[in-house]
Protein backbone atom coordinates (compact mmCIF):
# COMPACT_ATOMS: atom_id res chain seq x y z
CA UNK A 1 0.00 0.00 0.00
CA UNK A 2 2.60 2.33 0.94
CA UNK A 3 4.18 2.09 -2.85
CA UNK A 4 0.85 2.88 -4.33
CA UNK A 5 0.71 5.74 -2.40
CA UNK A 6 4.01 7.19 -2.37
CA UNK A 7 5.37 5.81 -6.11
CA UNK A 8 8.62 4.65 -4.40
CA UNK A 9 9.74 1.69 -2.04
CA UNK A 10 9.21 1.89 1.76
CA UNK A 11 12.30 2.83 4.42
CA UNK A 12 13.56 -0.96 3.62
CA UNK A 13 17.26 -2.21 3.72
CA UNK A 14 19.44 -1.03 0.42
CA UNK A 15 19.16 -4.78 -1.15
CA UNK A 16 15.26 -4.93 -0.75
CA UNK A 17 14.84 -1.73 -2.32
CA UNK A 18 17.37 -2.64 -5.27
CA UNK A 19 15.57 -6.25 -5.68
CA UNK A 20 11.77 -4.22 -5.55
CA UNK A 21 13.55 -2.14 -8.58
CA UNK A 22 14.49 -4.76 -10.51
CA UNK A 23 11.46 -6.40 -9.77
CA UNK A 24 9.62 -4.34 -12.32
CA UNK A 25 11.05 -6.06 -15.08
CA UNK A 26 8.58 -8.75 -14.28
CA UNK A 27 5.46 -6.40 -15.04
CA UNK A 28 6.31 -7.39 -18.77
CA UNK A 29 6.42 -11.05 -18.38
CA UNK A 30 3.14 -11.12 -16.57
CA UNK A 31 1.31 -8.22 -19.15
CA UNK A 32 2.86 -11.25 -21.77
CA UNK A 33 1.84 -14.26 -19.43
CA UNK A 34 -1.84 -12.96 -19.14
CA UNK A 35 -2.19 -12.26 -22.39
CA UNK A 36 -1.05 -15.96 -23.14
CA UNK A 37 -3.13 -17.03 -20.42
CA UNK A 38 -6.38 -15.26 -22.13
CA UNK A 39 -5.73 -16.58 -25.44
CA UNK A 40 -5.02 -20.43 -24.88
CA UNK A 41 -7.56 -20.26 -21.88
CA UNK A 42 -10.49 -18.14 -22.52
CA UNK A 43 -9.84 -18.56 -26.57
CA UNK A 44 -9.60 -14.89 -26.89
CA UNK A 45 -8.01 -14.29 -30.53
CA UNK A 46 -5.11 -11.36 -31.41
CA UNK A 47 -7.77 -8.96 -32.68
CA UNK A 48 -10.09 -9.54 -29.49
CA UNK A 49 -7.27 -9.29 -27.42
CA UNK A 50 -6.34 -5.62 -29.26
CA UNK A 51 -2.86 -7.31 -30.45
CA UNK A 52 -4.44 -6.99 -34.53
CA UNK A 53 -6.75 -5.15 -36.99
CA UNK A 54 -6.15 -5.01 -40.44
CA UNK A 55 -8.60 -2.25 -41.43
CA UNK A 56 -6.40 0.10 -38.99
CA UNK A 57 -3.79 2.36 -41.72
CA UNK A 58 -1.02 4.08 -40.56
CA UNK A 59 -3.20 7.52 -41.16
CA UNK A 60 -5.59 5.58 -38.18
CA UNK A 61 -2.91 4.61 -36.36
CA UNK A 62 -1.47 7.64 -35.99
CA UNK A 63 -4.85 9.48 -34.85
CA UNK A 64 -5.42 6.69 -32.52
CA UNK A 65 -2.72 7.62 -30.86
CA UNK A 66 -3.13 10.61 -30.76
CA UNK A 67 -6.73 9.60 -28.99
CA UNK A 68 -4.87 7.83 -26.32
CA UNK A 69 -2.74 10.71 -25.70
CA UNK A 70 -5.42 13.19 -25.48
CA UNK A 71 -7.72 11.19 -23.37
CA UNK A 72 -4.46 11.09 -20.87
CA UNK A 73 -3.73 14.58 -20.89
CA UNK A 74 -7.94 15.23 -20.17
CA UNK A 75 -7.85 12.80 -17.10
CA UNK A 76 -4.78 14.58 -15.43
CA UNK A 77 -7.08 18.51 -16.50
CA UNK A 78 -10.29 16.94 -14.49
CA UNK A 79 -7.83 15.90 -11.72
CA UNK A 80 -6.47 19.08 -11.32
CA UNK A 81 -9.86 20.63 -10.97
CA UNK A 82 -9.40 19.16 -7.34
CA UNK A 83 -6.30 20.83 -6.52
CA UNK A 84 -7.26 20.55 -3.06
CA UNK A 85 -7.58 16.75 -3.44
CA UNK A 86 -4.07 16.01 -4.97
CA UNK A 87 -0.95 15.56 -3.57
CA UNK A 88 1.64 16.57 -5.85
CA UNK A 89 4.40 16.04 -3.28
CA UNK A 90 3.88 12.22 -3.76
CA UNK A 91 4.92 12.39 -7.19
CA UNK A 92 8.56 11.91 -7.07
CA UNK A 93 11.04 12.39 -9.88
CA UNK A 94 13.06 9.81 -11.50
CA UNK A 95 17.34 9.19 -10.25
CA UNK A 96 17.96 8.91 -14.07
CA UNK A 97 17.14 9.59 -17.25
CA UNK A 98 17.58 5.98 -17.94
CA UNK A 99 14.60 4.69 -15.08
CA UNK A 100 12.63 7.25 -16.60
CA UNK A 101 12.67 5.98 -19.84
CA UNK A 102 12.23 2.49 -18.21
CA UNK A 103 9.73 3.61 -16.08
CA UNK A 104 7.73 5.30 -19.14
CA UNK A 105 8.00 2.14 -21.41
CA UNK A 106 6.36 0.22 -18.62
CA UNK A 107 4.20 1.92 -17.50
CA UNK A 108 2.39 2.20 -21.20
CA UNK A 109 3.23 -1.41 -22.21
CA UNK A 110 1.95 -3.36 -19.11
CA UNK A 111 -0.42 -1.25 -18.05
CA UNK A 112 -2.40 -0.43 -21.37
CA UNK A 113 -2.35 -4.18 -21.88
CA UNK A 114 -3.47 -5.34 -18.39
CA UNK A 115 -5.92 -2.70 -17.44
CA UNK A 116 -7.80 -2.03 -20.94
CA UNK A 117 -6.81 -4.39 -23.28
CA UNK A 118 -7.31 -7.33 -21.25
CA UNK A 119 -10.34 -6.78 -19.45
CA UNK A 120 -11.91 -5.21 -22.22
CA UNK A 121 -11.83 -8.65 -24.45
CA UNK A 122 -13.35 -10.12 -21.78
CA UNK A 123 -15.77 -8.04 -20.98
CA UNK A 124 -17.02 -7.97 -24.44
CA UNK A 125 -16.89 -11.58 -25.03
CA UNK A 126 -19.54 -11.71 -21.95
CA UNK A 127 -21.35 -8.86 -23.50
CA UNK A 128 -21.01 -6.40 -20.43
CA UNK A 129 -23.00 -2.89 -20.74
CA UNK A 130 -20.59 -0.19 -20.95
CA UNK A 131 -21.32 1.35 -17.46
CA UNK A 132 -19.96 -2.33 -16.20
CA UNK A 133 -16.99 -1.86 -18.24
CA UNK A 134 -16.46 1.45 -16.91
CA UNK A 135 -16.75 0.80 -13.37
CA UNK A 136 -13.96 -2.21 -14.14
CA UNK A 137 -11.64 -0.38 -16.15
CA UNK A 138 -11.65 2.35 -13.35
CA UNK A 139 -11.75 0.00 -10.45
CA UNK A 140 -8.11 -0.88 -12.26
CA UNK A 141 -6.70 2.16 -13.13
CA UNK A 142 -7.40 3.66 -9.80
CA UNK A 143 -5.22 1.64 -7.24
CA UNK A 144 -1.42 2.80 -9.72
CA UNK A 145 -2.75 6.28 -9.32
CA UNK A 146 -2.89 6.91 -5.97
CA UNK A 147 -0.04 8.44 -5.03
CA UNK A 148 -1.96 11.48 -7.30
CA UNK A 149 -4.29 11.61 -3.69
CA UNK A 150 -7.98 11.38 -3.64
CA UNK A 151 -8.29 13.48 -7.03
CA UNK A 152 -6.75 10.71 -8.39
CA UNK A 153 -10.90 9.37 -8.66
CA UNK A 154 -11.17 11.73 -11.40
CA UNK A 155 -7.88 10.75 -13.19
CA UNK A 156 -9.22 7.46 -13.50
CA UNK A 157 -12.50 7.87 -14.31
CA UNK A 158 -12.49 10.56 -17.08
CA UNK A 159 -8.89 8.51 -18.68
CA UNK A 160 -10.91 5.65 -18.81
CA UNK A 161 -14.88 7.07 -19.68
CA UNK A 162 -12.71 8.64 -22.61
CA UNK A 163 -10.30 5.38 -23.19
CA UNK A 164 -13.51 2.60 -23.09
CA UNK A 165 -15.31 4.88 -25.61
CA UNK A 166 -12.30 5.37 -28.02
CA UNK A 167 -10.70 1.81 -27.79
CA UNK A 168 -14.46 -0.07 -27.74
CA UNK A 169 -14.23 1.43 -31.67
CA UNK A 170 -10.35 1.15 -32.96
CA UNK A 171 -9.69 -2.03 -31.38
CA UNK A 172 -6.00 -1.94 -31.13
CA UNK A 173 -3.97 -1.72 -28.41
CA UNK A 174 -0.45 -0.49 -29.74
CA UNK A 175 -1.44 3.32 -29.97
CA UNK A 176 -2.86 3.32 -26.93
CA UNK A 177 0.34 2.12 -25.39
CA UNK A 178 2.79 4.49 -27.69
CA UNK A 179 0.62 7.31 -26.49
CA UNK A 180 0.95 6.37 -22.45
CA UNK A 181 4.96 5.75 -23.31
CA UNK A 182 5.19 8.98 -25.20
CA UNK A 183 3.32 11.18 -22.28
CA UNK A 184 5.36 9.75 -19.74
CA UNK A 185 8.64 10.38 -21.72
CA UNK A 186 7.20 13.83 -22.26
CA UNK A 187 6.81 15.31 -18.95
CA UNK A 188 9.81 12.98 -17.68
CA UNK A 189 12.37 13.41 -19.80
CA UNK A 190 11.64 16.08 -22.35
CA UNK A 191 12.66 19.35 -20.21
CA UNK A 192 10.16 22.13 -19.72
CA UNK A 193 10.13 24.40 -22.86
CA UNK A 194 8.99 24.80 -26.32
CA UNK A 195 10.10 21.13 -27.24
CA UNK A 196 7.48 19.49 -25.01
CA UNK A 197 4.95 22.07 -25.73
CA UNK A 198 4.73 21.53 -29.03
CA UNK A 199 4.64 17.95 -28.42
CA UNK A 200 1.53 18.25 -26.63
CA UNK A 201 0.24 20.54 -28.85
CA UNK A 202 0.86 18.30 -31.78
CA UNK A 203 -0.70 15.49 -30.35
CA UNK A 204 -3.72 17.12 -28.68
CA UNK A 205 -4.80 18.14 -32.13
CA UNK A 206 -4.51 15.31 -33.79
CA UNK A 207 -6.45 13.64 -31.05
CA UNK A 208 -9.21 15.99 -31.09
CA UNK A 209 -9.52 15.66 -34.51
CA UNK A 210 -9.47 11.66 -34.31
CA UNK A 211 -11.77 11.77 -31.58
CA UNK A 212 -14.11 13.46 -33.16
CA UNK A 213 -14.05 11.73 -36.24
CA UNK A 214 -14.52 8.55 -33.91
CA UNK A 215 -17.98 10.78 -33.10
CA UNK A 216 -19.30 11.74 -36.20
CA UNK A 217 -19.12 7.56 -37.51
CA UNK A 218 -20.76 6.54 -34.04
CA UNK A 219 -23.59 9.58 -34.91
CA UNK A 220 -23.86 7.93 -38.36
CA UNK A 221 -23.95 4.93 -37.26
CA UNK A 222 -26.84 5.49 -34.90
CA UNK A 223 -28.98 7.41 -37.28
CA UNK A 224 -28.50 4.59 -39.73
CA UNK A 225 -29.66 2.13 -37.21
CA UNK A 226 -32.96 4.07 -36.33
CA UNK A 227 -33.45 4.43 -40.30
CA UNK A 228 -33.24 0.91 -40.62
CA UNK A 229 -35.54 -0.59 -37.99
CA UNK A 230 -38.13 2.52 -39.17
CA UNK A 231 -37.83 1.10 -42.65
CA UNK A 232 -38.60 -2.57 -41.13
CA UNK A 233 -41.04 -1.63 -39.34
Amino acid sequence: MTILITRKAPDWPDWATDLYRWSGWTAFVFAALALWVAHRGLGLSAAELGLRNPRTTWTGFLGATGIGYLVLWLGLMAMMLFPEWTAPGQTPGHDSTAEAVVWSVRAGVVEETVLLALPMAIMTRLRCPWWVQLAVLTALRLPFHLYYGPAAIALALVWCALARFAYSRIRLIWPFMAAHVLYDLNVSVVPLGPIRALITLVMLIAGAVAFATLWRERQRTATESVASRSAVG
